[in-house]
């Protein structure tokens, strides 16, 4: 597999959502193939810079030796305290996401060519300690829509390299033929088991896998990729990071116009409220100053820096000095700190900058909607962070707009996927 390059693989693995988590099996199976995830990275900036990694090292060239350099530089960076060792977990990391693609982007190779080719072949790989189950499928030979492959598509363990081949009518009856048969193998009979997964997680649950599959991957990376309407939708951080109580949801439906917060007049400053008032308050909120920031936990567990940085450019200059037409949005500070911390929702969305190879960043927005006491006036607030900055604003709305206008404006400030609701 080494040096593969084609479209399907790198699609498979760069259409992906890049979700923290805090374990492997906080999204199950099929999930995976709409989903990145490294077990324990629970912070976006984390998974966005080892889905970067893997990206630059397989696909520009190096390889895993230059994604082994970046995992240790990433590990430090973020001060992440990994299972198991750097070498071992690197490899792990790696070798999964670049496998699964492949098969992935394999499977939908095989599918396009099932009308010239509608037979496919278990090929067991020669390794030094060979799994017994594997090496007994070898050599398999089934119709390519045989319900087996449904669950035995590779890869069916961590490390496994089994492939699956596809051929002509010819091929496959020459291979009958020099094994005796007079037509198709007969599908192995599944048997099932009880294992249990998540016991260094939060989420300790027994599942049941086919005998012979590691927990996880009784599943077709191909086939769920192509096939999304048969895979539970990823819906929210809050499904992702905790074993589910309830079935997952079959669709979607933007949610309903919260419910305004009532907040007093004086929340909104005085319009001659000097910028580093309006800065130290919101700092204050927090527990942060000008002088000393602080860590903040928004309410879908992911973490922000809250600093006087936030108000600053590139060059550390305040953006009111630069811009002072933006000064007077500080007026709405405090409204913006109370969404940030109380949201009614939070988005995410993936953006990447520049050009295709451009990094991915994850923007996360906060949205919540008042209602300013007194007057009925609305207001929606708006609060977008990313790692290369933050922006806010806050729109009101006449209170003789009607419950639909106010909905379909709501409406609008959602972008891409809701991973919080109040």
């Amino acid at each position: 597999m080494s040096g593969f390059q084609f479209d399907q693989a790198i699609n498979f693995y760069r259409n992906k959502i890049k979700l923290p988590s805090s374990g492997w099996t906080d999204i199950w199976q099929e999930q995976h193939s709409h989903a990145f995830v490294v077990a324990g990275a629970a912070h976006d900036a984390l998974v966005e810079d080892f889905y970067n990694a893997i990206q630059k090292a397989k696909w520009e060239g190096g390889g895993y030796a230059e994604f082994r350099t970046r995992f240790d530089e990433i590990v430090t960076k973020h001060g992440w305290a990994h299972n198991g060792a750097p070498g071992w977990r690197s490899r792990v990391i790696y070798d999964t996401n670049i496998t699964q693609s492949y098969n992935a982007g394999r499977y939908q190779q095989m599918v396009a060519l099932k009308d010239i080719k509608p037979y496919w072949e278990y090929d067991h790989t020669s390794i030094e300690h060979p799994r017994l189950e594997h090496k007994a499928w070898d050599g398999i030979i089934l119709p390519a829509d045989d319900p087996w492959f449904v669950t035995h598509y590779t890869a069916n363990g961590w490390g496994c390299k089994c492939r699956i081949h596809a051929l002509s009518r010819f091929e496959a009856q020459r291979k009958w033929e020099a094994k005796g048969n007079a037509g198709p193998d007969a599908a192995p009979p599944i048997e099932w088991e009880d294992r249990i997964v998540g016991k260094n997680g939060s989420n300790p649950r027994t599942v049941r896998v086919p005998k012979g599959i590691d927990p996880g991957l009784a599943y077709n990376p191909g086939k769920a990729w192509l096939e999304p309407h048969t895979v539970p939708p990823l819906q929210g951080y809050d499904a992702v990071l905790k074993e589910r109580g309830s079935s997952w949801p079959t669709g979607f439906k933007s949610p309903a116009l919260p419910k305004p917060t009532k907040v007093p007049a004086d929340v909104i400053l005085p319009a001659e409220t000097a910028p580093e008032v309006a800065v130290a308050d919101f700092l204050d909120v927090f527990g942060a100053s000008m002088e000393m920031g602080a860590a903040f936990t928004d309410a879908a567990g992911s973490s922000l820096a809250i600093t006087k940085a936030l108000f600053q450019d590139g060059s550390g200059e305040f953006k009111w000095m630069a811009r002072p037409d933006k000064a007077d949005r500080l007026r709405y500070v405090n409204l913006m700190a109370m969404t940030l911390i109380e949201p009614d929702e939070i988005w995410w969305v993936w953006v990447q900058d520049g050009k295709d190879n451009g990094r991915w960043r994850l923007k996360r927005r906060y949205l919540r909607a008042f209602e300013v006491d007194g007057s009925s006036e609305f207001a929606i607030c708006v609060f977008e962070w990313c790692r290369a900055g933050w922006t806010g604003a806050t729109t009101f709305m006449a209170s003789k707009k009607s419950a639909d206008a106010r909905e379909a404006y709501f409406d609008k400030q959602r972008d891409g996927r809701i991973v919080y609701k109040k």
